[in-house]
């Protein structure tokens, strides 16, 4: 149940990095506010999970998050400036992400590898 909380986050994160770079790409045929609708539906769902837990590291990311999502959607047309800020900052979130969940697969591993006590008869 424990690694949901840490998957989602990290799924979420990286179809927002996803969907902004194709954003980015749309931004010349006229197709980028149709697509900033889109990613508003990932970018919620990890600000949600982000919200939800009191490590300061998260509370930073989602600071982080938030300014690079105003400085973007602020833009009529996203510059280069903007996407490498939001892609930094989901970068830098997708890396605490990984950390959580290597140190989940340590944790995991070692209750795995516990030996139980044979239980007396």
């Amino acid at each position: 149940m424990e690694a949901s909380f840490v998957i989602q986050p990290w799924v979420a994160t990286r179809t927002i990095k996803d969907y902004c770079r194709l954003c980015f790409q749309a931004r010349e045929n006229g197709n980028f506010l149709p697509c900033k609708r889109a990613l508003s539906v990932p970018y919620n769902s990890l600000l949600a999970s982000l919200r939800m837990d009191s490590n300061p590291e998260f509370g930073k990311i989602m600071k982080e998050l938030e300014d690079a999502k105003e400085t973007c959607n602020s833009t009529k047309s996203p510059d280069e400036h903007c996407h490498e800020k939001m892609q930094t900052t989901l970068q830098a979130a997708l890396l605490l992400f990984d950390r959580l969940l290597e140190d989940y697969k340590k944790r995991y591993a070692v209750i795995q590898n516990r030996v139980t006590p044979l239980a007396r008869m």
